[in-house]
């Protein structure tokens, strides 16, 4: 949140929308989060969801070398860590409501559940997104940028 606090306060001597690159960026280390809880279940690393790119970790470089490409390395690390730190608040959230929470019995059941359902679900639909949209999603990159 620092940071965030620092960039509203004092933007960079460019006009590149840093948050908003930030935002475009946050569901795919969403993604790779997700996926780094779920891999811990062997079966599930096997079965993950997969695009043309790869894994959603693949997606995840993929899509954050388009997004900090042309950036300064400062712009570049302010943009990954917004991106990294709201993905690692949004899986800690998902995680506490959806497995964490209840009898201590059963953990292990609604994390796979929770991957078989959940996660599956949001990993496969941001490859989706990703390789049916991707002129718009350059677009919206491009437009952050100006």
């Amino acid at each position: 949140m620092a940071l965030l606090a620092a960039l509203a306060v004092s933007p960079p001597a460019s006009a590149k929308d840093l948050l908003s690159l930030s935002r475009l960026l946050t569901p795919a280390y969403t993604a790779m989060n997700y996926a780094a809880v779920c891999a811990s279940d062997p079966p599930w690393a096997q079965t993950q969801p997969a695009g043309g790119r790869g894994t959603a970790v693949q997606y995840a470089q993929h899509i954050k070398d388009e997004i900090i490409s042309g950036l300064t390395h400062e712009e570049a690390l302010a943009v990954v860590r917004l991106a990294a730190d709201a993905a690692r608040a949004d899986a800690r959230e998902h995680l506490r409501s959806s497995v964490i929470a209840g009898e201590a019995t059963g953990k292990a059941a609604r994390l796979n559940g929770w991957c078989e359902r959940y996660a599956n679900g949001f990993i496969g639909a941001l490859i989706r997104n990703h390789d049916s949209d991707h002129e718009t999603f350059l677009k919206q990159v491009a437009q952050a940028k100006l």
